[in-house]
C-alpha cells in the first residue's frame, strides 16, 4: 500500500474537522472539476501526439531483439529509477 504524502493528510484532517456541508460539497465539486479537466488535458496531449515509423537504425534493434532476446539485458522500471536516484511516489 502508498503511504499518504503529507499534504493529503492535511487535507483529510482539514476536511473531518469541517463543520460545513456546503463548503464540504463545494470542495468535492471543484475536485471532481479539477480531476476532469485534468484527465482532459492528458487525453489532449496524447491524442496530439504523432506516432512515427521506426528508423533503420531502429528496425535493426528490433530485428536483433526478434532473433536473439537472450542477448539483451532486461532492466526493471524499479532499477532504473533506483539507479537514477528517482522514487516511484515522485512520478
Amino acid at each position: 500500500m502508498n503511504s499518504m504524502s503529507p499534504l493529503s493528510k492535511e487535507l483529510i484532517t482539514k476536511l473531518a474537522n469541517e463543520n460545513d456541508v456546503e463548503v464540504l460539497k463545494e470542495v468535492l465539486h471543484y475536485y471532481a472539476f479539477l480531476k476532469e479537466k485534468k484527465e482532459q488535458e492528458i487525453k489532449k496531449q496524447w491524442d496530439s501526439l504523432e506516432e512515427v515509423e521506426p528508423d533503420e537504425e531502429e528496425l535493426k534493434i528490433i530485428s536483433e531483439y526478434k532473433n536473439s532476446p537472450e542477448k539483451f539485458e532486461f532492466v526493471s522500471m524499479e532499477e532504473v529509477l533506483k539507479e537514477l536516484g528517482i522514487n516511484e511516489s515522485e512520478l
